[in-house]
């Protein structure tokens, strides 16, 4: 795989992936054991790509110090957007409205994207890698959003007026990061490594496997979809090369 075309995955596979959802969303409404099943899934995928790329390019860097700021960065970061999404989740539940929703979406794939980027500035197989994890949890959020507009009544021109915002956004995360890819180099990118990591750990822990647990009493089974995941990474990575 080229430069250019590692790029171009990068930059394309998580909208399209947001597409898929909401478009799959319309077509079909997942139980809550079938979205457990995702998650797990999805998590697995992402802790696998921070495991088998990430940590063990900063944890070999001589950069420490850089290291324990980038990471202890990366973690307050994911605690404030918690913060601010969750507070705007209140107030729209308050007030009946949709707009906290799409906003804590907007901002969490935005996020993503950012890290997409910064994964790739990295590497072109950690972009891909990361691309590919981060594209199944946008495939989640994008059924999850379209699917709370669907049963507020928002039309079918609606809920793709917002995938297709939420597309733009996770894109615009990517390429900016893309822009400032020249700058890591030495310290700034091992510190920009760990903050990937804290930020993804958080993703996984906090995020989806929490979501998981709640979304189906019965969770027989389901747990085995987040192995699933982090050993399709490993079978990617050696595909890769």
């Amino acid at each position: 795989m080229s430069e250019f075309t590692s790029f171009l995955f990068c930059l394309l596979a998580p909208p399209f992936a947001i597409l898929s959802g909401g478009i799959l969303v319309g077509l079909w409404r997942p139980g809550p054991r079938v979205q457990a099943v995702v998650q797990h899934f999805t998590a697995g995928l992402v802790l696998g790509a921070v495991a088998i790329e990430l940590t063990p390019e900063f944890v070999q860097s001589p950069h420490r110090t850089e290291v324990v700021i980038g990471f202890v960065i990366g973690a307050v970061f994911m605690l404030l957007v918690a913060r601010l999404t969750s507070s705007g989740d209140d107030q729209g539940a308050a007030t009946g409205a949709s707009g906290s929703l799409l906003f804590a979406v907007a901002v969490d794939l935005f996020v993503d994207g950012l890290l997409v980027g910064t994964s790739y500035a990295v590497g072109a197989k950690q972009g891909v890698l990361v691309a590919i994890a981060l594209g199944a949890c946008g495939f989640f959020l994008a059924m999850t959003t379209v699917a709370s507009f669907q049963a507020k009544g928002a039309s079918r021109k609606k809920n793709l007026g917002v995938t297709l915002s939420l597309m733009l956004i996770t894109a615009g995360g990517v390429y900016l990061a893309h822009l400032f890819s020249a700058e890591l180099v030495g310290g700034l990118r091992s510190g920009t490594l760990a903050f990937a990591t804290a930020a993804l750990l958080y993703l996984v822990v906090e995020e989806l496997i929490t979501e998981a647990h709640e979304a189906a009493e019965d969770r027989a089974g389901t747990p085995a979809f987040f192995f699933a995941g982090f050993l399709l990474v490993y079978l990617l990575q050696q595909t890769l090369g």
